[in-house]
């Protein structure tokens, strides 16, 4: 469990799957910039235990408010590769109930901070959807540097969309104390 200011993040586990299948079946938690794929509790149920224990590549957390232990978002990471360039890639969603509250961004900077501090990552990065300010402010609030825009390959709402890639590496988070002196707590 990581542990946060105002949250903790604790890793996903089968009796989750209700709530994921939930959440992940509603538009209003995925919010106006994520396709909708609904998957059943059978499926999350799966995901969350019965498979390889993976936890350097591949990890899936809900964000629990500390004072009142309640669910109120999720956060995680997989596995990207191509030929030249691999790493982690970051994503987040917070409950409309929560949103607007820094939450995302408080569960982003803990999940860098661990994925740098406990495995030999050296690149994380997040692709936003062009027009979705809340994640950019995320990004940036996590470290995260905007490095271009990859044109044309979301595809959502019936059309292909721009997604903007934003990247921390090792070197720019450098250690715990530096990473907490450069912004905002977590």
């Amino acid at each position: 469990m990581l542990i946060g200011e105002r949250i903790r993040l604790r890793r996903a586990e089968p009796k989750d799957a209700d709530l994921a299948a939930s959440w992940f079946g509603d538009p209003a938690y995925l919010g106006d910039f994520y396709n909708i794929w609904p998957r059943s509790s059978s499926d999350w149920n799966t995901s969350f235990g019965n498979g390889p224990d993976d936890r350097e590549t591949n990890g899936f957390y809900f964000i629990v408010r500390n004072e009142t232990d309640e669910d109120i978002g999720t956060v995680g990471f997989l596995p990207y590769s191509v030929a030249w360039l691999r790493g982690l890639e970051l994503w987040w969603h917070v409950h409309p109930s929560a949103r607007r509250e820094g939450i995302a961004t408080q569960a982003a900077r803990l999940l860098v901070n661990h994925l740098f501090d406990a495995t030999p990552i050296q690149r994380l990065q997040a692709t936003v959807i062009v027009g979705n300010e809340a994640s950019v402010r995320v990004a940036r609030s996590a470290g995260m540097s905007l490095e271009g825009v990859h044109r044309g390959t979301y595809f959502l709402h019936g059309a292909y969309h721009d997604m903007e890639l934003y990247s921390v590496v090792r070197g720019d988070w450098g250690d715990e104390s530096n990473y907490r002196a450069g912004g905002r707590a977590f």
